[in-house]
């Protein structure tokens, strides 16, 4: 819709429709690779594909084979397929150890936008967690997205920062006077809506990184604050590769509202 304006900077630079469309592109076919390593027939429609066929799809295509097969695949599914990729994330994030007691690295994106109302977003960011279409359909590398109401937990699978292997996992709802000092300090009083998490491999004992995102409504739209807090030993390419994916996410968000062409 040509009445919807909006801009994403990530660490002072900012990145456009053309660059994250390309981004989202090659990203698609990563995963429809990884999905045949692992043992998925990828189809467009009737027709198996193979790698070179992968490599013929269009942009549009590339999409729309990725969300269909992704569909086709997920939870247990996905889980039992990725196991040994799984593991080997549960073994990384292991050995960073994250504390909000220790040093964190943050990956950090700004988002504005005019012509969609905050209320309206946060409705498409429910819907997210929700519907398993829309929330395959923000951003290539997700696998699963679902929220237990009663506990307010979102599971998810995805590889961090567009880096490694896929990571299954928990995330609770943390509540911002539960957050440590390093992340209260980075709380903008002129960001009256925060929300943040802590995500914990299964079972919940070994923590990953906590998500913190701040917005505000302005008069004609909404800005935002996502950030990302990591181990401090984590590499650069996961910090800054996940301020990228969260640029690509709220982008997908925007597309899934409904809001731009």
């Amino acid at each position: 819709m040509s009445d919807v304006k909006y801009s994403f900077t990530l660490n002072g630079e900012t990145w456009h429709k053309k660059q994250l469309e390309r981004l989202e592109y090659e990203r698609n076919l990563h995963i429809l690779h990884s999905m045949k390593q692992h043992g998925v027939d990828i189809k467009d429609g009737d027709r198996s594909l193979s790698d070179d066929d992968i490599d013929y799809l269009t942009a549009q295509k590339a999409w729309d084979v990725s969300i269909d097969n992704r569909l086709e695949h997920t939870g247990e599914d996905i889980i039992n397929l990725y196991k040994d990729s799984i593991k080997k994330s549960d073994e990384f994030w292991k050995k960073l150890g994250f504390s909000q007691d220790k040093t964190m690295k943050v990956s950090r994106t700004e988002m504005k936008v005019s012509g969609v109302s905050l209320k309206e977003y946060m409705g498409m960011m429910r819907s997210m967690q929700t519907e398993d279409r829309v929330g395959l359909s923000v951003h290539p590398e997700h696998f699963v997205c679902s929220v237990t109401w009663d506990d307010g937990q979102l599971v998810g699978i995805e590889p961090f920062g567009m880096y490694g292997t896929p990571t299954l996992v928990e995330v609770k709802v943390v509540p911002d006077e539960e957050l440590g000092d390093a992340i209260k300090a980075d709380k903008d009083p002129e960001y009256p809506i925060a929300m943040a998490g802590e995500a914990f491999l299964t079972g919940g004992e070994v923590a990953v990184n906590i998500p913190f995102h701040q917005f505000k409504p302005t008069e004609d739209g909404f800005e935002a604050k996502m950030a990302v807090y990591w181990p401090e030993n984590t590499p650069d390419e996961i910090v800054d590769g996940h301020a990228l994916h969260l640029a690509m996410e709220f982008y997908g968000g925007l597309k899934e509202a409904g809001k731009l062409d």
